[in-house]
């Protein structure tokens, strides 16, 4: 059950908008007669305009579809998807919900555009989702040169294989989503001397590595990652690329920079 519907004369209505982003009231579509001809965005049948017992707004097919990629949404993926959206309309970017792809190989949940017009899919995976199809989906995207950040409130497998984020869930059944796990991590290199008094004779002179983690709020996290100031940290194995939490592009940078530093060449055979 999706969060946006098709008008005809207004084109694709948005339930988590003020005017349904086609200056209209929810008045205007919501039980009223005669009642509007709402149209599904991805399967075009007919729908109607309805509300959560938590109050969300949404749209819902009139009967029961077994093709559509709506079928089966719950409040709980929709106030994810509400959240995301909210979050990137605040970091100043272009917002569209349940967005498809031209040649029908990804549907987003949220589509987000940036001003210079890059392009990030939000997907809000609350549902159990295996590795192999996180992977594949992920794929699609980057093949059409979008950015992709997954977020989900799960101990999730594939949670290290792709851009990801891990949000606590909300303690109550109508809490919104708006904290996340520490996975923002700094990068820090202090002189020995500056720590340790006295300096045990075990330790080196300086002390490097990443701290263990900070926690963010959803809109802070957002609007940090559609601006570039955190990006993935990522690690090349024998299994493919391996992710660990996000940082600061400087610190992912000064990371790199002191492993090369430190990195000994073996000496050249007799």
């Amino acid at each position: 059950m999706p969060l946006t519907a098709c008008l005809s004369g207004h084109g694709t209505l948005d339930a988590t908008l003020d005017g349904l982003g086609a200056g209209m009231a929810w008045e205007a579509v919501y039980r009223v007669r005669p009642r509007p001809v709402l149209a599904c965005t991805d399967c075009g049948l007919p729908m109607h305009a309805k509300v959560s017992g938590r109050g969300g707004r949404f749209f819902a097919h009139d009967r029961r579809s077994s093709t559509c990629a709506a079928v089966g949404e719950t409040e709980e993926h929709r106030a994810l998807k509400r959240a995301l959206a909210a979050a990137a309309r605040e970091a100043g970017h272009r917002v569209e919900l349940e967005a498809r792809a031209a040649h029908g190989g990804w549907r987003a949940d949220v589509l987000v555009t940036a001003p210079s017009g890059a392009r990030t899919a939000l997907e809000a995976q609350v549902s159990s989702a295996s590795v192999d199809d996180v992977l594949e989906r992920t794929r699609r995207y980057q093949d059409d040169g979008l950015g992709v950040v997954w977020f989900t409130h799960r101990a999730a497998r594939w949670l290290d294989r792709v851009p990801a984020a891990r949000l606590y869930r909300p303690a109550g059944p109508d809490g919104p989503f708006s904290r996340l796990h520490p996975l923002v991590r700094r990068f820090s290199v202090v002189a020995c001397a500056e720590v340790c008094d006295p300096s045990p004779f075990w330790h080196g002179p300086v002390h490097a590595g990443w701290d263990h983690g900070e926690e963010r709020d959803v809109p802070q996290f957002v609007a940090a990652v559609l601006h570039g100031r955190l990006v993935p940290r990522t690690a090349t194995t024998a299994l493919g690329t391996r992710y660990d939490g996000w940082a600061a592009p400087e610190d992912v940078t000064a990371a790199d920079e002191y492993s090369a530093s430190t990195r000994t060449t073996p000496p050249a055979p007799a």
